[in-house]
């Protein structure tokens, strides 16, 4: 990696970099998206929050979509009068909801429980919908399916269609659809739309919008078109406003964790390489038990490493790695793919600082949007 962007010596490790083109690049096809349908795109701002990263992709976008008050409160500092803030949250505390509402223009209940509590309150100051679980599944690891079974996300569908729930829909004026991850096949989006509307026709409900959620990532113009027609479909047989509220698929591709290595020593026969980061900054990691992709690494290098990270915990491990040159200290490592999820979960486990975050813009200058200090992690505690 000697020749690397992320050698650059003013980037100081451990780091958080995203990619403004990388970003700039899906926002687009947002756009495109919006151009050729007038609905009406979102940033899900849990994937990635840092308030430089929202102020770029701001101007792309015609709100922000929100799961907590703070994410609300957020929302509100950084978007115009124009643009509208959405949440959905299985957790409506009751001593939030007010300034929920205050700051909030579409506000979407999780279950028929809530809607029964709060959806006429809600009525008088926001856009009320409701979240269906359509019960179709199409990821295959349930802990990132919202459709598991004994599922939080959502009222059930079969409940509704068998009416062995009871809801008052007059309240009701929009309904939020949110059951895949990662996936690339707007198929699925098909079938499950077509699904939920099908069959929530059997309570004759006057709509005005319809929001896709995320769980789909955009990676090229040319495979747009299956979720253009769904847009379209739904605008032209119900006559709504259809919001589209990606997180992962603006990020996630644009995101990396910049390291160095610190230490490195002969372990049982293998190479360890002690990064100054930790899986504290790629909780992920750990929860899921999946390797992060490293660039530069190879699948049979001469080289083979298993990078660590520098806290006390003994699984503080990302995996073992290839490389076609050995690794010394003062190498950096570059972990892919990971823009979301990554800043909003790290933590400070072992008092390990945060990892500095920056902005790699157009002119390959890195801006630095937000760095931590000792009193940061004192006033945590």
């Amino acid at each position: 990696m000697k020749d690397s962007i992320f050698n650059n010596t003013d980037l100081i490790t451990p780091a958080y970099v995203y990619d403004q083109d990388r970003i700039i690049e899906v926002l687009e096809l947002l756009v495109d998206i919006k151009e050729r349908t007038g609905c009406f795109p979102l940033y899900s701002i849990k994937s990635a929050n840092v308030s430089g990263l929202l102020e770029m992709i701001k101007p792309y976008v015609d709100g922000f979509s929100c799961s907590s008050l703070y994410e609300v409160l957020l929302a509100k500092e950084i978007l115009d009068e124009s643009q509208t803030i959405h949440i959905t949250t299985p957790g409506y505390r009751e001593d939030e909801l007010d300034k929920i509402l205050e700051l909030t223009d579409y506000v979407t209940l999780n279950s028929y429980t809530q809607a029964n509590t709060y959806s006429e309150k809600v009525n008088k100051v926001a856009s009320c919908g409701i979240r269906i679980n359509p019960e179709i599944s199409f990821v295959k690891d349930e802990r990132y399916d919202p459709c598991r079974r004994y599922s939080k996300l959502g009222v059930s569908l079969n409940d509704i269609v068998n009416k062995k729930i009871k809801i008052d829909w007059q309240f009701i004026e929009g309904l939020h659809l949110h059951n895949n991850c990662e996936s690339v096949n707007f198929d699925e989006l098909n079938q499950s739309v077509k699904k939920m509307m099908t069959a929530i026709s059997v309570n004759d409900l006057n709509l005005n919008w319809i929001n896709l959620g995320g769980g789909y990532l955009l990676n090229d113009k040319s495979e747009l078109g299956p979720l253009i027609d769904i847009i379209k479909w739904l605008q032209d047989t119900y006559a709504v406003d259809v919001y589209f509220e990606p997180g992962k698929a603006i990020t996630g591709h644009a995101g990396y964790l910049i390291a160095t290595v610190i230490d490195h020593f002969v372990s049982d026969g293998k190479q360890v390489a002690v990064l100054d980061t930790a899986i504290n900054h790629l909780p992920e990691v750990f929860e899921y038990q999946y390797q992060p992709r490293v660039l530069d690494a190879s699948d049979k290098g001469d080289y083979e490493y298993r990078l660590t990270g520098c806290s006390c915990l003994s699984g503080d491990l990302f995996g073992d790695y290839y490389f076609d040159s050995s690794l010394e200290i003062g190498s950096r490592i570059v972990f892919e793919n990971v823009g979301a999820y990554m800043q909003v979960k790290a933590n400070m486990f072992n008092g390990i600082n945060l990892p500095a975050t920056y902005l790699l813009e157009k002119n390959k200058k890195f801006t630095l949007l937000k760095q931590y200090d000792y009193e940061f992690f004192r006033s945590r505690l």
